[in-house]
């Protein structure tokens, strides 16, 4: 981190400090003090359990029978090996991630903003929380090292976290999560254009592996999660993090659920592009957005935006 970057208090150079002063002055219950000195230290907190084995499956019987309402998610095409999005099918679908499920599923708004989650975003926050990207994982995703300020872009890269939540427990050697402890101190990572994003012209592997060679280079000890259902991790915009190689056939279950978030003060980067999608729904003490489907519509099922075949 450097002096110039917007963070959360979190991530600030002197959190651990305003951690203490935040505990006197009452602002930060007793009960989440804890977790949040790890995250502080760490980059990362892990809550066993803290979903409802009832709501987990509530969520997965909402994903298992997302076919029933043909055409109205947005999922990957990754058995046609490609990288466009496309609409949902009429046929029971094991293999696709599917992309902001909470529009249209309660128990995916439940899940992403439970209270326990709102909560504590709000703590790191210090605002409403906004859950504007979530991802429903029925497999693992393969994707190679990453900080999220890379691919997943708001106006202040820093101001960002991310929960992953297993649907199931996991079974190694099926893509679980890894992450290096830590590496949310590293100094960031600048791409060609001057940003923290990664660009059309980035070469995707090399910042893998100098990621990883980093994180090695300084010590940062490598984890993975062998989730149990009902588990949420939670870290920080620039924690390094991964799936784990998988060595179980493809098709293998891994069913997980991430959200990103950011506090209401700044916005999702494809809010500058997308007016269509800056529509915002309440949820709790929290809301969420998407850049799939045109809000507000919390109530109904809603249709994906016109055009949706492609990310945005």
């Amino acid at each position: 981190m450097t002096a110039a970057q917007v963070t959360l208090w979190t991530d600030a150079l002197d959190a651990p400090a305003q951690l203490r002063r935040r505990c006197d002055e009452g602002l930060v219950p007793a009960a989440a003090a804890a977790d949040l000195a790890h995250l502080i230290a760490h980059g990362w907190v892990l809550w066993p359990g803290a979903i409802e084995p009832a709501l987990i499956d509530r969520l997965v019987a909402d994903v298992r029978g997302h076919h029933r309402y043909p055409g109205m998610f947005v999922t990957t095409d990754h058995r046609n090996g490609t990288s466009v999005l496309k609409r949902s099918g009429g046929m029971p679908d094991a293999f696709e991630s599917l992309f902001d499920l909470y529009v249209n599923s309660a128990a995916a708004r439940d899940v992403a903003l439970h209270p326990r989650i709102a909560r504590f975003l709000a703590l790191v926050f210090q605002a409403r929380p906004i859950a504007f990207q979530q991802l429903l994982f029925q497999r693992s995703n393969g994707h190679q090292v990453h900080q999220d300020t890379a691919f997943v872009a708001v106006e202040e890269p820093m101001l960002l976290t991310a929960t992953w939540i297993a649907l199931e427990d996991v079974v190694e050697g099926s893509g679980e999560l890894g992450w290096y402890d830590r590496s949310h101190t590293m100094a960031p990572h600048v791409f060609a254009d001057g940003s923290r994003r990664f660009g059309a012209g980035d070469d995707g592997a090399a910042y893998a592996a100098g990621l990883e060679a980093a994180c090695r280079a300084q010590g940062f000890p490598y984890r993975t999660l062998l989730a149990k259902k009902g588990d949420v991790f939670f870290w920080t915009a620039d924690l390094v993090h991964r799936s784990h190689p998988r060595r179980l056939a493809p098709e293998t279950s891994r069913l997980s659920c991430v959200t990103h978030y950011c506090p209401s003060t700044t916005a999702p980067f494809w809010f500058r592009f997308h007016p269509e999608h800056r529509g915002l729904q309440p949820h709790g003490i929290g809301a969420f957005a998407s850049a799939y489907y045109r809000l507000p519509t919390a109530e109904a099922l809603a249709a994906p935006a016109r055009g949706t075949g492609r990310p945005t």
